[in-house]
């Protein structure tokens, strides 16, 4: 029903991203953000059995995430995660996994990787709402 897609700190750009495009092509998208941990919680409390969550997370895992998939998972939606491995904090939760390397050759993070698996996804999407995605764009 509900599409919540959430990052924290620099993984923030990729949910944000991911959350832009996934809007073109469905109605309910609700990009997360917060500064705190009950403004996370303000923005997920409806969230329930049929809705999804959406994970973004990286290396300097953000507690918040972690604490965010749990949550959902708890009441009932499906979770994907979007991180660099099997051993990520937020994987035990996810419902669906989705990996990809990030690299920290310097203390800024590449996120060349996880950008593409996020490309890749809106297309494969796009492809099966073409219809939708048309209309919204010739509006």
């Amino acid at each position: 029903d509900h599409i919540y897609i959430s990052g924290m700190r620099s993984a923030s750009l990729l949910s944000g991203f991911m959350g832009y495009y996934f809007s073109l092509m469905f109605p309910n998208v609700h990009t997360v953000s917060a500064t705190s941990s009950s403004e996370m919680f303000e923005q997920l409390f409806r969230i329930t059995e049929g809705d999804v969550l959406i994970g973004v997370s990286f290396p300097r895992y953000s507690k918040r995430i972690i604490n965010a998939m749990d949550y959902a998972r708890s009441h009932g939606a499906e979770t994907i995660a979007i991180t660099d491995s099997e051993q990520s904090p937020i994987a035990p939760d996810a419902s669906c996994l989705l990996l990809a390397r990030s690299d920290m050759a310097s203390f800024a993070d590449s996120y060349v990787a996880p950008l593409s698996v996020i490309n890749a996804l809106i297309a494969a999407v796009s492809m099966k709402k073409r219809r939708e995605v048309s209309e919204t764009i010739s509006l």
